[in-house]
């Protein structure tokens, strides 16, 4: 069983999936010019590079383009969510469409940003705050593993009252 920090890490791994060569290195400039180390950014251009980079894993989050030279649109998230399931994606793409945005939200992405609305601080934040819920839930599940083990070792029977009941 592991046990997860409900605290980003000092320093966030992030691999960028991201085709264009000015976007990418604009994306890595908002994220590598905050406080030092803040941020390790790894660069794939495509979906097959960046899927043998999370076979390696260590990444704490997938900064992620939709439309890409072997992949397109939200079957990029699917694969890449398949590849990685515990490691939050946040997609970055030039499309600005909302229900592509919810679409991609309910297939698992936690942030829907759109390339030419984004600044530096907002993707920050973004990739923090979803690196943050990413711990947060698997802290979650890890607690809730331990209490479903340890009910199914009891050999006694035990009641858990709530405030109703006093």
């Amino acid at each position: 069983m592991t046990t997860h920090s409900a605290v980003a890490p000092a320093t966030v791994k992030v691999l960028l999936v991201e085709d264009n060569a000015a976007d990418a290195r604009l994306v890595m400039e908002f994220l590598l010019e905050a406080e030092p180390h803040r941020f390790e950014v790894t660069h794939a251009p495509q979906l097959g590079r960046a899927l043998e980079n999370l076979h390696a894993g260590g990444f704490n989050a997938i900064v992620l383009d939709l439309g890409l030279p072997d992949s397109q649109g939200l079957e990029t998230l699917v694969r890449a969510r398949a590849e990685a399931p515990g490691a939050p994606i946040i997609v970055l793409t030039g499309l600005d469409d909302e229900s592509t945005g919810i679409q991609a939200v309910l297939n698992g992405a936690q942030d829907y940003l759109v390339k030419g609305a984004v600044t530096a601080q907002l993707l920050r934040h973004a990739v923090v705050y979803a690196v943050e819920r990413a711990n947060v839930a698997a802290a979650a599940r890890d607690r809730d593993e331990r209490f479903r083990q340890l009910t199914e070792n009891m050999t006694e029977v035990f009641f858990v009252l709530d405030a109703l009941f006093r």
